[in-house]
């Protein structure tokens, strides 16, 4: 036997042994607050476009969980303000597809601004006559054709990456209002406004195809979108006492295992689908809403060096986060309330006006008003806080489906939700609402007290508007079998305060259930 024939049987023996290469992921990072040509939000005057605060933050949390799971992201990948110009984010991503492989994942994050323009040539690819784009570092209102990508610019490419499969995340947000009035705005708008593009391209300016509306989607690439249409805006939130945006944190708790439903080490699109869906509609209230393109499947996204370990689900009361603008209301006691003073982040504010005290929740909703002990509206608001706390990651989230809009709804309007299992298994739904002032309504589902009326296939409930309007939350639970301790707790606490959730999951702990809840908000009266 010849030298290069051993050679040859020696290369065969070893690709045995090793086995095929594994698919490698790679990341690019983008986040950014500081904009060359824009002011600090407390330096701008009302309605003018201002830096960001939380983008930063999101590129940070992202970037961490992206290396936890293996993903090759070193520094000169995370652009972060100066540094996320137009021509590094280009050059970053053009030096990825230059090194990965057939077949590797690569996962793209942008926080920061997005914006529309008006489309100034053929052919006119948006029914609205607008493109989206996202805002770089040196993005210039005076020029706004600089330092922006467009879809178009972006589809031309994300055309070049068809040997991979792309994760694209972006957190920013278009033009137009939220579809529900916010009374006090706790947070800054991701909105980069909307631009009328003067005709001559600039020659650092990215190629543009023939535009994507109307064109088959790029079968490799998942994109995921702050909010579910293009005219929709994106408020900033705290986390952890920092701001965010709630869509790049459930990412980044995704990638950390969270969203591993079946423990089996990876995340498929239909598991980010469905836990980041779930958890950035119930954080902000109804009124954000994330996209998905294509829709969940079982296609792999990212796949962990190894299975994550369970993540502990962990219900803290003691911190709820509370604003109080004015003087404290009757029986704020921060000694017994068990919550901590906020200027920024608050799940709860509580204002003084000169009829009492308004409740806003968590983005800026107003909930109520009041006169007399704090005491119940602190319960109310640690209460849904802490059961958003309580969902299992293991399993689906609930879906509810809202036959309605979330803005809110007058008096004698019919309101209606329909309510899916999670799962076949979990088919026998209870149902309480919360009302505005932390009150226990018990009797909504199951009918008469049943306790053997299973649901499996969902429940549509309809409903009419009645004074008093205000917040009212609706909480759900499916459960493998009857849940007759948490029956009985609901029963005896009907009408009065809403008790603490551990009351709630430890009445619930004989049986296996997945909790959810949604808002319906209400006005006149």
């Amino acid at each position: 036997m010849g030298r290069d024939r051993l050679i040859a049987l020696a290369a065969v023996v070893m690709l045995l042994l090793t086995g095929p290469v594994a698919a490698k992921d790679w990341g690019v990072v983008v986040g950014i607050n500081d904009y060359a040509h824009l002011l600090p939000a407390d330096q701008s005057r009302p309605g003018e476009l201002t830096d960001l605060q939380g983008a930063v933050n999101d590129a940070t949390v992202i970037a961490a969980a992206l290396r936890e799971a293996r993903v090759d992201l070193p520094d000169d990948r995370v652009l972060l303000d100066g540094r996320a110009t137009l021509a590094a984010f280009l050059e970053a991503f053009e030096r990825v597809t230059a090194q990965a492989a057939p077949g590797d994942t690569i996962i793209v994050s942008f926080a920061g601004h997005g914006g529309q323009e008006r489309e100034v040539s053929a052919p006119l690819d948006e029914a609205d006559g607008l493109d989206e784009t996202i805002m770089f570092h040196e993005f210039n209102p005076q020029n706004p054709r600089e330092g922006r990508l467009n879809d178009d610019q972006l589809r031309t490419l994300l055309e070049t990456t068809a040997p991979f499969q792309v994760l694209w995340v972006m957190d920013s947000c278009h033009s137009a209002g939220l579809e529900r009035k916010i009374a006090r705005r706790q947070g800054l708008m991701r909105t980069g406004g909307v631009w009328d593009i003067p005709l001559d391209p600039i020659p650092t300016e990215p190629a543009s195809g023939a535009g994507d509306t109307g064109l088959p989607p790029l079968a490799n690439v998942t994109q995921i979108l702050a909010t579910a249409t293009e005219d929709r805006l994106v408020q900033e939130t705290v986390f952890e006492g920092r701001q965010h945006g709630a869509l790049s944190w459930f990412f980044a708790q995704a990638v950390k295992g969270e969203a591993d439903q079946n423990g089996d080490g990876s995340l498929t699109r239909q598991e980010l689908a469905s836990f980041i869906g779930d958890r950035v509609f119930t954080h902000m209230e109804q009124n954000q809403q994330p996209r998905f393109l294509p829709r969940g499947d079982p296609s792999v996204m990212l796949t962990f060096r190894a299975p994550p370990a369970p993540v502990p689900v962990v219900v803290d009361p003691k911190a709820l986060p509370l604003q109080v603008i004015g003087q404290p209301p009757p029986g704020l006691d921060l000694a017994t309330c068990r919550c901590r003073l906020v200027d920024t982040g608050a799940a709860m504010t509580v204002e003084e006006t000169n009829k009492g005290w308004v409740v806003y929740n968590g983005v800026g909703d107003q909930v109520t008003t009041f006169l007399g002990d704090v005491g119940p509206h602190i319960a109310r608001a640690r209460f849904l806080l802490d059961i958003n706390g309580a969902k299992v990651s293991s399993l689906p989230p609930v879906e509810i489906v809202s036959k309605q809009s979330a803005a809110r709804q007058p008096i004698d309007a019919q309101v209606g939700f329909d309510f899916f299992p999670p799962n076949p298994s979990l088919v026998f739904l209870t149902l309480f609402n919360v009302a505005s002032d932390g009150t226990l309504q018990y009797g909504l589902y199951p009918p008469g007290f049943r306790e053997d009326a299973a649901a499996p296939e969902g429940l549509s409930l309809r409903f009419t508007v009645v004074p008093p309007t205000g917040e009212d939350q609706l909480v759900v639970v499916w459960c493998q079998r009857p849940p007759l301790s948490l029956h009985a707790l609901l029963n005896d606490a009907n009408g009065r305060l809403v008790p603490p959730v551990e009351e709630i999951t430890a009445a619930a702990s004989d049986t296996t259930c997945q909790f959810g809840r949604i808002g319906l908000f209400t006005e006149g009266g």
